[in-house]
């Protein structure tokens, strides 16, 4: 997606995000925006933090994925936990479960997080889906399934990531990007050039854009990386940072 395209879709869906407000104001029922990924619920957040009754939740309290709700309470989000069980000696991981329920024909919008372990997900979803999950979902690839609806009392704690510290000489994009993909300088600019790489899910291709913590950097062929935290200045004077990576 390249910058023009992103802030045609951000200016769309804050419209979207003021009509539920006025029509929750209207009818004085909550109103809902369906799961949000993590650029557009930032967005959000920057551009309505001054409203009241404004909430933003995806089924736990520390959700990535989110819906915002216009004068709600966590009990009215229309979010399903579904409890997914396989047997334990198959390896599934998060894009396993997405790739099975994009399958289905769902948008991604209607799923939020997808949280796994040995054995088991909780995959959260728009309520008015779940009933169609329930009945269609038995293979996640080749692997059968069982699902039902959980609570969310004992959420699993994902190994979907692994986390490592990192040095850079400078915060810059493509010293990132050459850090976590083992790639030179020049590959890893090429790669931000040619489209390859977005920062907070819009297309980055300026190699000197400084990153910060809580940025999210996803390189197409090596996966997701956040930026979660930085460690100040290593004994040879470079960046020390902390990165998750999803697998």
């Amino acid at each position: 997606m390249n910058r023009n395209t992103a802030e045609a879709e951000d200016r769309l869906l804050l419209s979207k995000a003021y009509d539920a407000i006025e029509l929750s104001e209207k009818w004085g029922k909550p109103q809902f925006l369906p799961f949000l990924n993590e650029h557009e619920s930032l967005f959000l957040k920057d551009h309505i933090s001054y409203k009241e009754n404004i909430l933003f939740f995806g089924g736990y309290d520390d959700a990535v994925r989110v819906m915002m709700g216009a004068g709600a309470e966590k009990d009215d989000f229309p979010i399903t936990p579904l409890e997914v069980t396989f047997r334990e000696e198959f390896s599934l991981k998060h894009k396993d479960f997405l790739g099975s329920l994009m399958g289905l024909g769902l948008e991604r919008s209607a799923v939020g997080d997808i949280l796994t372990e040995e054995g088991r997900a909780v995959i959260f979803v728009r309520s008015d889906i779940a009933p169609f999950i329930l009945s269609q979902l038995d293979k996640i690839g080749r692997v059968g399934v069982k699902v039902h609806i959980c609570d969310t009392e004992h959420l699993p704690a994902s190994d979907d990531f692994e986390l490592f510290v990192t040095t850079l000489s400078s915060l810059r994009l493509d010293a990132f990007v050459s850090a976590v993909t083992h790639l030179s300088r020049e590959k890893s600019s090429a790669l931000i050039r040619t489209d390859m790489v977005t920062v907070d899910h819009v297309t980055e291709n300026n190699v000197s854009c400084t990153l910060k913590e809580g940025n999210t950097v996803t390189i197409r062929k090596y996966g997701k990386y956040v930026f979660t935290k930085d460690l100040g200045v290593s004994k040879k004077g470079k960046a020390k940072i902390e990165v998750k990576h999803f697998r």
